[in-house]
């Protein structure tokens, strides 16, 4: 009798492991839906204690379109306000955060919304639309 109990028991907590494990996939499945938007810059912004200088500042966003779809024009020009949008605001903290003489921000927001609308393309081409310009 005892024996059937640790049965079933194992049994049901196989299951319940089970369904945690299929829901965490489809919930990781569906936040990988989303665009990198990089703001970046080099500047010195420290040194490591054997000398060696620490150029490089990022701000990364990641900007979702699982809510969208990508085959309609509408879907994509969405996708592509999301990451103008997420850039700008990039490019604005990094301005405030790391303020540089001489570094546009606009100059900021464009090489953070070209590398962005790179990866946007190729995910809007592969989910049947049309790549924007």
């Amino acid at each position: 009798m005892k024996r059937k109990a640790v049965i079933d028991s194992l049994t049901c907590a196989m299951l319940v492991a089970g369904s945690c494990a299929m829901v965490g996939s489809m919930a990781r499945a569906e936040s990988m839906e989303v665009v990198t938007v990089e703001a970046a810059r080099s500047q010195k912004i420290a040194q490591t204690r054997y000398g060696v200088p620490v150029r490089e500042i990022t701000i990364t966003s990641r900007v979702s379109y699982a809510d969208l779809d990508l085959k309609t024009q509408q879907g994509a020009e969405e996708l592509g306000k999301r990451i103008r949008e997420a850039a700008t605001s990039s490019c604005k903290e990094m301005d405030v955060k790391f303020p540089v003489e001489g570094y546009g921000e606009a100059d900021c927001i464009k090489n953070a919304v070209d590398g962005a609308m790179s990866q946007a393309n190729k995910i809007i081409v592969t989910k049947g639309g049309a790549a924007l310009k």
